[in-house]
C-alpha cells in the first residue's frame, strides 16, 4: 500500500473542519473510480498546516494511477469546495509525498465490496510497547489465527501507536458489515487478535429540512479522524433522470453542487416525515467512539446552511462497540 500526502494551508480565517475528496483511476484505462473516499485533513506542524494521507494501491510494472482530488472547509455555516487537482502516481510531482507500507505476497485483506477503510489507531495490550515496528493483518471470524495473516509493516518510531488503514468490512450480510479480527505482532513477537466491530448510529430530521447528514467520529484523543456519509432510511432513489446519482456516498464527488442538491431534495421529497438518516462507526470491541453530527439544509432566504449537530447539554456522544 502507498500512502499519498496531501497538505492544505489555512488562510487568515482557519476552518472549523478540512475534508479531502479523492476519486483514482488507472492511467489509461476506463474512467471508473477504482477508489472513493473523503478523509480528514488535520491540523500538523507547524501551526496553521493540515495533513492527510490518501491511501492508494501500488500500481503495477509500467503502470500510473490519477488520484484526482479537491478539498472542502466549513466555516459560519458555509461550506466551500476548492478547485479540483490531479497528481500522477508514481511521478516527479508526488514522489516527495509517497510513503510506502511494506506488504508481504498478496497483502492484507481488502475491503468487502462496496466497503471503504477507516482510520484506527492500532490497539495495544495492557503492557505492549507503543514503539518500534508492527506487523498487522485482517481475518475472517472463522479463520485460525496466525502470523501470516499479518502482511503489513508499520514503523511507529519512539511512538505512539501508529494510526492504520483497516477495511470497515470484510463481509457484509443483510446490509449490516460483520465483526472480523484484526490482529498485529509487535517487537516482543507475541500475536495479539482485536474483534472490529460496529455500531448503527441514527440522526432524526424530524422536520424533513436535511438535506445531507454526515458524521464526523473516531477515538477520544481524535488521532484517527473518520467522516461518514449517512443515508436516509428507506432511500431507493437510484439514479436521477440525468443519471447522475443523488446518494448520501456520491455528494462530495458531484461535479454540479447546485443540480446534485435539487435532486438530492426531490428525492428525500418522497421519504415521509420525519425522517432518519443512519451509518456506521467502527472499532475494537468494547472501545468507545467519540461522534457528532454535520447537517445541510435549505436556508428560508435560499442557499444551504451547514450546521454542526452535539448533545444538548454539550460535548460530543459516545458509543461503546
Amino acid at each position: 500500500m502507498l500512502l499519498l500526502r496531501r497538505e492544505y494551508r489555512d488562510g487568515a480565517e482557519p476552518p472549523e473542519i478540512v475534508l479531502l475528496h479523492a476519486e483514482v483511476t488507472r492511467d489509461g484505462g476506463p474512467d471508473v473510480p477504482l477508489l472513493r473516499f473523503t478523509r480528514a485533513v488535520v491540523p500538523a506542524d507547524p501551526p496553521g498546516r493540515r495533513v492527510a494521507h490518501l491511501p492508494l494501491p501500488e500500481p503495477g510494472e509500467g503502470e500510473r494511477i490519477r488520484v484526482r482530488y479537491r478539498f472542502s472547509t466549513v466555516r459560519g455555516g458555509e461550506e466551500r469546495f476548492s478547485p479540483p487537482y490531479e497528481v500522477m502516481v508514481p511521478s516527479d510531482d508526488a514522489i516527495a509525498d509517497l510513503y510506502r507500507i511494506p506488504e508481504e505476497g498478496a497483502g492484507n485483506l481488502p475491503p468487502a465490496p462496496g466497503r471503504g477503510y477507516f482510520r484506527l489507531v492500532l490497539p495495544l495490550g495492557e503492557g505492549e510497547r507503543a514503539s518500534g515496528s508492527f506487523r498487522f493483518g485482517f481475518g475472517a471470524m472463522r479463520k485460525k489465527p496466525s502470523p501470516s495473516l499479518c502482511r503489513a509493516v508499520i514503523d511507529a518510531g519512539y511512538g505512539p501507536a501508529p494510526v492504520i488503514e483497516a477495511p470497515e468490512a470484510l463481509s457484509v450480510l443483510k446490509n449490516r458489515p460483520m465483526p472480523y479480527f484484526l490482529y498485529h505482532v509487535s517487537t516482543d513477537g507475541k500475536l495479539r487478535a482485536d474483534k472490529i466491530a460496529c455500531a448503527r448510529i441514527t440522526f432524526a430530521d424530524p422536520d424533513g429540512v436535511v438535506l445531507s447528514a454526515r458524521m464526523v467520529w473516531g477515538d477520544s484523543a481524535w488521532r484517527a479522524t473518520n467522516l461518514s456519509p449517512m443515508e436516509a432510511k428507506g432511500w431507493a432513489v437510484e439514479p436521477t433522470k440525468t443519471g447522475a446519482s443523488a446518494s448520501a456516498a456520491t455528494e462530495f464527488f458531484s461535479e454540479d453542487r447546485a443540480a446534485f442538491l435539487a435532486a438530492r431534495e426531490a428525492a428525500l421529497s418522497l421519504l415521509p416525515v420525519p425522517r432518519v438518516f443512519e451509518g456506521f462507526v467502527f472499532g475494537p470491541s468494547g472501545s468507545g467512539v467519540e461522534y457528532c453530527f454535520q447537517t445541510v439544509s435549505r436556508r428560508p432566504d435560499g442557499g444551504f446552511e451547514v450546521r454542526w449537530r452535539n448533545r444538548e447539554s454539550g460535548g460530543n456522544w459516545i458509543v461503546t462497540l
